[in-house]
């Protein structure tokens, strides 16, 4: 099983394929098992890494507040230990806000970032987005991950098509430790990225479900910020992507990743 020391925690990763690296970031309360519908794709011509983020999948539990700019640098350690200089970055959901602070920190590690399903700034700026993080924090406090787990996999799988992934799913967010995921949880409230945007001059692609619950016309609004970057809108998907139009996911990264290596090449 590789394993990467970052700092007090021990990080769990995979490799697959080979090629241009191209580093997947999972989103709250997953592991990287969100990608098992992208990896033999990508990996075909990318060399896929998929880490674990620590407190999540076989990765350490987190024991103390682990900040997103700590995360960011788990990577760059796991980049470091790998002998890898740049890579492709695609983070989902919390993986892109993470992916966000890689390409502020560390551009000149970061060849192209591909967000998806997610934003550069999770501060509680509305009463809706306060009573979702109030919300999930007092039912994990209260009761533990199983209920959290059942309300949250409803609502990103709700088609009867996706019972049985979203059951899959659902047990494995109700494995997760409990005070991992608030930690985590707690690490993207009240975090931005917003002030260093223009700091993002390598290809961008933002991608959103057309239901996803970060809407869609607030990523919009952060386009003009960004010197090279544009917005990619999928239809018929919520917020698991990855699962609910995979198909369509897949082609349009692949897409993207081949039109940056012409351009760079």
């Amino acid at each position: 099983m590789p394993v990467v020391r970052t700092g007090s925690y021990l990080l769990h990763y995979e490799i697959n394929g080979d090629g241009e690296p191209l580093l997947l970031l999972h989103g709250l309360g997953s592991s990287a098992l969100d990608w098992q519908a992208q990896v033999p794709v990508f990996s075909s011509a990318y060399q896929v890494i998929t880490p674990d983020l620590v407190g999540f999948g076989r990765s350490d539990k987190l024991t103390q507040p682990h900040s997103i700019v700590e995360y960011a640098n788990d990577m760059l350690k796991l980049l470091d230990h790998l002998g890898i200089d740049r890579c492709h970055v695609l983070g989902y959901s919390m993986g892109g806000a993470v992916a966000f602070q890689m390409g502020t920190d560390m551009p000149r590690r970061v060849r192209s970032l591909i967000i998806l399903n997610s934003l550069p700034s999770f501060v509680l700026d509305t009463v809706a987005k306060r009573l979702e993080y109030y919300l999930r924090l007092l039912i994990v406090r209260l009761f533990g991950m199983k209920p959290l787990a059942r309300l949250v996999t409803k609502r990103l799988l709700p088609q009867e098509e996706h019972r049985d992934v979203a059951e899959k799913m659902a047990g494995r967010y109700a494995r997760n430790d409990r005070k991992s995921y608030i930690e985590a949880l707690k690490a993207l409230v009240g975090w931005s990225a917003v002030d260093r945007l223009g700091m993002l001059t390598m290809p961008v692609l933002m991608i959103s479900a057309d239901r996803d619950y970060t809407p869609v016309a607030e990523k919009r609004k952060y386009l003009e910020r960004m010197p090279n970057a544009r917005l990619e809108v999928i239809s018929d998907s919520r917020h698991a992507t990855p699962v609910d139009q995979a198909a369509t996911l897949n082609k349009i990264v692949l897409e993207f990743l081949a039109e940056v290596s012409r351009t760079n090449s």
